[in-house]
């Protein structure tokens, strides 16, 4: 009769901690999942960490419920608290080296894509400008008409930017085409830049942008964002 009334008792045992278990895991995941949209992670993993803190903290009140000396009960909630304090510690930590690493990969994409632009958009004026000044007197086209000439009847507002490859997410728009001035305007459109509240010329805000002025006498260069 005992053995079957202890069989009894562990069964009764195994299905309570089977329950908290599964209850830990719904509500942890419940909070994980309904937490609202957002472009970073930590959101989520913050509302399950304190999904999983409520749920510690009703196991221990149950646990503490039962006959437990009171050594037992202060190791117990000096463990929970000491625990707690780790998790937290633990996780503000790995979010502000996630966020430092952001930080840093976005200003080497930065440095990167201003790289690339100086490169590449006063390269194109120098060429008109080389070929400028390499016409014949008696045939002189000017600023504008060589820019044209050279860049497919380029316009207003077109992209003559070539792909190098297949993510090349970089932009030179024809700003403004003049007899003795042409400007270009060179953008990207995912790399941010200095002002996040910047108006880029294709109507994003706060991406890279830099111009070049292509004049009879050289060629300026301005970073605007």
């Amino acid at each position: 009769m005992e053995k079957s009334t202890v069989t009894i008792e562990i069964k009764q045992e195994v299905t309570v901690l089977f329950l908290w278990i599964v209850g830990g895991v719904v509500l942890v995941a419940a909070a994980c999942v309904f937490t609202p949209s957002s472009t970073e992670l930590w959101p989520a993993l913050f509302a399950g960490g304190i999904a999983a803190i409520v749920y510690l903290l009703a196991l221990i009140i149950s646990i503490l419920r039962k006959p437990v000396s009171g050594k037992a009960r202060a190791l117990l909630l000096i463990g929970f608290v000491l625990t707690i304090a780790a998790l937290v510690t633990s996780s503000l930590q790995q979010r502000s080296n996630a966020r430092w690493q952001v930080e840093q990969m976005s200003h080497i994409r930065e440095t990167i894509a201003r790289g690339v632009i100086r490169t590449s958009m006063p390269a194109l004026l120098l060429r008109t400008l080389e070929t400028y000044y390499q016409q014949e007197p008696s045939k002189k086209e000017n600023l504008a008409k060589v820019f044209q000439r050279l860049n497919g009847n380029a316009t207003v507002g077109t992209n003559i930017h070539k792909p190098t490859y297949d993510q090349d997410s970089l932009k030179t728009f024809v700003q403004a085409l003049e007899p003795d001035r042409v400007v270009l305007v060179s953008q990207e459109l995912f790399v941010k830049g200095n002002n996040r509240h910047f108006k880029n010329y294709n109507g994003l805000e706060g991406m890279v942008q830099e111009k070049c002025i292509l004049t009879a006498k050289g060629i300026s260069y301005e970073s605007e964002n």
